[in-house]
């Protein structure tokens, strides 16, 4: 049941910003990195239409793509520096003659230097990839057994972001609640200052008796302190991101609720230190599913994925968007690629 999940949500990208510069100057200090099936377009070589991983300025000029295989590419995500992105495979390749999950890490300049990290063989699969404020660390997922995780559920993983070693579990949930099913922990987010990590945790537990997902929040050494941040019955609430100075995490909530009486994915943002404010951005109403929010660097603006008929996509098709983080005003969409052509953030 949570393996469907765990796959589904390998089967993706996510959107990384990079700079400090104001919007003006995005085109040179900021990136957008993100999957796609596109096959044409200036600079597109990818005539097989499998995913691959593409860079573009924030107002979605300056398309380059960085990934050029028969293997699917997701996730990707760029290091502080902005000089690599770590993203997740799958596929037969001489890296990874199984052609399991694994997690990548490349030159996000033009996409050399190539590298498996986690390399965990056939029945262990890793994803979900992202960087520490420092870069020195990755925090990713990984699901199937092996000596740290001996249940084989979803676990929130860190490593060394230069060769893949020193490998932590860091939710270590297994099964809290006799007789219940293991407790599935993913979508690692570190905070600005990188001593904490927010993640998504779907499974009974103490602090979450009904087993739906929840956003929580952990120590980024040890995995301690563990908090139910979004604690929403029967809410599906996952996919965190922290804002730049660390005061806002903005999330994915999916089901009736007071501010989403439709119940579809829409973009949230909430308080970072307790969970309060919980605010609907998108807001967007049935049809349309909002997910995977990511911020710029000056906090300012959101960017998520959007699927389904509006105005600004009549074809209802994947699309990359931007708004306010304040009330999610001045939606953008960036990608504008058409009916056919998927450009994913995250999604599942």
């Amino acid at each position: 049941m949570l393996l469907s999940l765990a796959l589904g949500t390998a089967l993706s990208a996510v959107v990384a910003l990079a700079g400090t510069a104001p919007e003006a100057q995005a085109a040179i200090t900021e990136k957008v990195v993100f999957a796609s099936t596109r096959t044409t377009g200036t600079g597109v070589n990818n005539p097989t239409g499998d995913f691959e991983i593409f860079k573009m300025n924030p107002d979605g000029t300056g398309l380059r793509q960085l990934t050029t295989n028969k293997a699917h590419d997701y996730g990707p995500t760029l290091s502080p520096d902005k000089t690599k992105v770590s993203y997740m495979s799958h596929g037969e390749q001489t890296s990874n003659p199984e052609g399991d999950w694994e997690v990548y890490v490349m030159n996000a300049s033009d996409g050399s230097a190539k590298r498996n990290l986690t390399h965990n063989g056939t029945d262990v699969d890793d994803y979900r990839p992202v960087f520490s404020p420092g870069g020195k660390k990755i925090a990713y997922e990984s699901f199937g057994v092996q000596p740290s995780n001996l249940e084989g559920d979803d676990e929130v993983y860190v490593m060394r972001a230069l060769d893949g070693s020193a490998k932590k579990n860091l939710s270590n949930n297994g099964v809290e609640v006799a007789g219940a099913e293991p407790v599935y922990d993913f979508d690692p987010a570190f905070s600005p200052s990188g001593d904490r990590i927010a993640y998504t945790s779907d499974g009974k537990q103490t602090s979450n008796p009904e087993g739906d997902a929840e956003v929580y929040r952990m120590n980024a050494l040890d995995g301690s302190g563990k908090k139910n941040l979004s604690d929403n019955v029967a809410v599906y609430d996952a996919s965190p991101a922290f804002s730049p100075e660390g005061k806002i995490i903005a999330y994915r909530s999916q089901g009736p609720q007071t501010s989403n009486l439709e119940g579809d994915a829409e973009v949230y943002r909430m308080n970072a230190l307790d969970g309060s404010g919980q605010t609907n951005l998108t807001h967007n109403g049935a049809g349309v599913s909002d997910v995977y929010p990511f911020f710029s660097s000056d906090s300012t603006k959101v960017f998520y994925e959007s699927n389904g008929v509006q105005n600004s996509n009549l074809e209802g098709d994947t699309e990359i968007y931007r708004m306010k983080t304040l009330d999610g005003t001045g939606k953008k969409n960036l990608t504008h690629n058409g009916l056919g052509v998927q450009d994913f953030i995250y999604p599942d």
